[in-house]
């Protein structure tokens, strides 16, 4: 990545590792050792990343692809349950989520192949384990492939359309029972408010009693004082906009949007390199897609869905996965 591009990704990602630190050691102090390591081993990965070209792996992409399912397949044969899903590895010492990992993999994988609908196939394996969230993030990295490639627009089109068609089917036979409920709380949270809708409602309440300066540094009612599950996770937006409002999550909002726009014109800069160029603009939609989710899911608009916010939520595997994103498309 040239020089006119590094200032605003540094810029972005201190930002973002302020937050996170300041907000992981108001409520989950005991996290802030291993999130600090994960930033630290991140900052390692992105700079591993940049050594690698996109352009010069494409005799490699089978072994890239298989060796992704592979590791996507670990966590279902070794049947490690971490809260009601097979998504992670215990290796005692560490645990690591494989879906966060292969996700730059499986971009390098989609640059070069002839066939991106083979993506379905990791998606698919990570909807066997099931983890939704992930699945999600995942086909977000086809994105730019399928605006890049007419034929596959058509088809995705048709999906689209086909998917609106079976929705009863897939309502029925393929969606989980939690899985459709959350779509019914996300429709109405007051019709269970003490079960399925009780995540949302907090996490509203959290949101608008922040106001615009937030209650304060461990002053959240909703988050320090155990109201709001996940608060470390899925829903540390919420959390944030309690304790430091609507002026700190508006940073946090202007971080990711430095850090896509960034991304988005160093691709169309690059754009001769194809491979690099479409890696690029699939981590840039990764980290909008993921941000947008997770605050539309704190906000009430959309179901929950499991996506943690990019480089904010508790957990390593993100950070380092998307540190190391961040490397490759720095690379020349």
């Amino acid at each position: 990545m040239t020089k006119n591009y590094l200032p605003p990704i540094a810029i972005g990602l201190g930002i973002l590792f302020c937050f996170n630190m300041l907000m992981v050691s108001s409520v989950a102090p005991y996290a802030l050792g291993k999130q600090f390591f994960a930033w630290f081993l991140g900052v390692i990965l992105f700079f591993i990343g940049t050594q690698i070209n996109p352009r010069q792996i494409a005799s490699s992409k089978i072994y890239i692809f298989l060796t992704s399912c592979f590791f996507l397949l670990l966590p279902i044969l070794l049947n490690n349950i971490t809260r009601g899903a097979r998504s992670w590895i215990n290796l005692g010492f560490i645990s690591f989520q494989p879906s966060e990992f292969v996700k730059p993999w499986l971009m390098l994988f989609l640059v070069h192949t002839n066939f991106p609908l083979l993506i379905f196939i990791p998606i698919g394996i990570v909807m066997l384990q099931p983890d939704l969230g992930s699945a999600i993030t995942i086909g977000l990295l086809l994105v730019p492939i399928i605006l890049y490639n007419k034929q596959i627009f058509k088809l995705a089109l048709l999906g689209a359309l086909l998917l609106i068609i079976s929705s009863p089917l897939i309502w029925s036979h393929v969606l989980h029972g939690y899985q459709r409920q959350r779509i019914v709380t996300f429709l109405n949270p007051q019709s269970d408010p003490q079960g399925h809708g009780y995540n949302i409602i907090q996490s509203k309440i959290a949101i608008g009693s922040g106001g615009l300066w937030g209650k304060g540094y461990k002053k959240g009612s909703q988050g320090q004082l155990l109201f709001l599950p996940a608060k470390h996770t899925d829903f540390m937006f919420a959390v944030t906009a309690e304790e430091l409002g609507l002026v700190g999550v508006s940073l946090i909002i202007f971080s990711y949007y430095l850090i896509t726009k960034t991304l988005i014109n160093r691709a169309f800069e690059v754009r001769n390199n194809r491979p690099l160029s479409l890696f690029i603009l699939g981590i840039a939609f990764q980290v909008w897609g993921q941000s947008f989710i997770n605050i539309g899911v704190n906000l009430g608009m959309i179901p929950v869905t499991g996506i943690p916010l990019p480089f904010m939520s508790v957990g390593g595997s993100s950070i380092m996965a998307l540190m190391f994103s961040l490397g490759v498309s720095s690379s020349s």
